[in-house]
């Protein structure tokens, strides 16, 4: 299995699929997996967590299933990298609107980029439409 693609892995609670990733090493024990550019952390329980990152254009964002925060919209986006300006506002995934932690700021994001991020998140949340109904 050593250098072969990760197509899907299967937990408990759902499919994730990491088409970057490699295996590195497997044996009975364990099995050791390169996410490729995921961000990866592991919780106290010794679970893993990954982050996908998903970049459009010149930012950076992303989308979290279990985000606390309900605002701007369930799900939402935070732009994570890119220009400056924009890095730590939250984006609205039905109106394309920007938010600055609750204040909604007077910028859209194109239709454009805004059609390319909602077809890299959906397989996320297939159990959600995207966009977002306004």
């Amino acid at each position: 299995m050593v250098g072969m693609r990760i197509v899907r892995i299967l937990d408990a609670n759902e499919e994730v699929e990491w088409p970057g990733g490699t295996i590195l090493d497997d044996n009975d024990d364990f099995v050791v997996v390169d996410l490729g550019d995921d961000v990866v952390f592991q919780n106290a329980d010794g679970y893993v967590l990954v982050q996908k990152d998903y970049k459009v254009d010149n930012c950076v964002w992303q989308v979290h299933k279990t985000d606390a925060d309900p605002f701007p919209s369930r799900p939402h986006a935070h732009c994570v990298g890119g220009p400056h300006r924009f890095v730590g506002n939250k984006l609205h995934l039905g109106t394309r609107q920007l938010f600055a932690g609750a204040k909604p700021l007077d910028l859209f994001l194109h239709k454009k980029p805004f059609t390319k991020l909602i077809k890299l998140i959906q397989p996320k949340f297939p159990s959600i439409k995207l966009p977002l109904e306004s």
